[in-house]
């Protein structure tokens, strides 16, 4: 088998790096072959297609600590259990010869919704809608996954933000990342006390450290909403104990004070899922989607798959740019050309990048 200069993790060569965040790495990569005659390899008249997929594994100064194994680990259980088209499926792991662990995922040919509403540019208000609707989605069969004797396993995902969200050329979305995920089964602990998430998305009671639920991740949803459709940041802060003051204190404008076209319906369903009191919010993420769709039909906000995807086609990061054309359900399925063409962006040193979940950002772009 020829390689690409990453070498492999497991049973998969790594093409191309993807992304980096504070924990782990990302890579695009295949199912390593044999070559040779009947080993499959490239260079053979009928040389099949093959699907791409993302491998995720711990990064090289964090390997020695068990910690980071378990959590990893705990992800893929965690995402095994959890069925649905708009939550990225776990489709393998386990421990690469050194005795690293690694993930493989679905390759979403995508960006997060982080950049794809990026200010100045805002996408329609029935497109957003339908967004954070399918994100809820996924978020709902997170907290209704269930283990093999059937037992809820109680998922809070705990860390939904715009990062944690990716959006396809095929225009779904899709959350991601279960890093720091609560379930019920998980052996990776946080300490008592200790507030996880991103400050700008905790909900009330994360900023507290108080016991969760999945109401939790309703308000961190309803953050998101908020800010996709306003076309700016809510819980802005100097500090950190500035942005848990907003969090806890600050008052939430209406959607139709900051947006035109934004009506009462679409108001009220964000506003609901906002709610400080969580026994006044959405009860489900499931409630949520239902009524965001529900206030599009009402308001007459349309939405338009294709017109998601084509935009985020646009500004798709450079390693991904040669993969839409072969994106279907399940990852890119592509020819050997476009195995050739991301080991030669390898050793042309292009790489991905990362913001600080370590997903999706285009090169040359401000992170700000």
């Amino acid at each position: 088998m020829e390689s690409s200069g990453l070498g492999t993790v497991g049973p998969y060569e790594l093409l191309l790096q993807l992304a980096v965040g504070g924990m782990a790495e990302v890579f695009i990569a295949r199912r390593a072959r044999a070559a040779g005659p009947g080993g499959g390899g490239e260079g053979g008249a009928a040389a099949p297609r093959e699907p791409l997929v993302a491998v995720k594994r711990i990064r090289a100064d964090l390997r020695s600590e068990s910690g980071y194994a378990a959590m990893l680990f705990d992800e893929a259980g965690i995402a095994s259990r959890i069925a649905s088209p708009n939550f990225v499926p776990i489709l393998d792991c386990g421990l690469d010869e050194g005795g690293a662990p690694y993930l493989v995922m679905e390759l979403v040919v995508g960006v997060t919704l982080k950049h794809l509403t990026r200010p100045p540019e805002m996408i329609e208000i029935g497109d957003a809608l339908e967004l954070i609707a399918q994100a809820a989605d996924g978020l709902h069969a997170a907290h209704e996954a269930r283990d093999s004797s059937g037992e809820l396993l109680q998922v809070i995902h705990r860390d939904i933000s715009p990062s944690n969200v990716l959006v396809g050329v095929d225009g779904r979305a899709s959350i991601c990342d279960l890093g720091l995920a609560y379930a019920l089964r998980r052996t990776t602990r946080t300490k008592t006390g200790t507030v996880k998430g991103k400050l700008s998305y905790l909900s009330p009671e994360q900023a507290h450290a108080r016991p969760l639920d999945r109401r939790s991740d309703v308000f961190s949803l309803g953050v998101v909403a908020w800010e996709v459709l306003a076309g700016r940041r809510l819980f802005i802060g100097s500090s950190m104990l500035s942005i848990l003051h907003a969090v806890l204190e600050r008052e939430v404008p209406p959607l139709s004070s900051e947006r035109e076209g934004v009506g009462p319906a679409v108001t009220a369903a964000v506003a609901r899922a906002v709610e400080r009191d969580r026994d006044a919010r959405w009860p489900t993420a499931a409630d949520f989607a239902r009524a965001l769709r529900d206030a599009a039909e009402r308001e007459g906000h349309a939405a338009s798959r294709a017109a998601i995807g084509a935009r985020v086609a646009e500004i798709l990061p450079e390693p991904l740019r040669p993969l839409p054309p072969y994106y279907g359900p399940g990852g890119p399925v592509v020819p050997p050309e476009i195995v050739a063409t991301l080991r030669s962006m390898h050793e042309a040193g292009v790489v991905g990048e990362g913001d600080s979940s370590g997903l999706l950002m285009p090169r040359g772009r401000s992170r700000g």
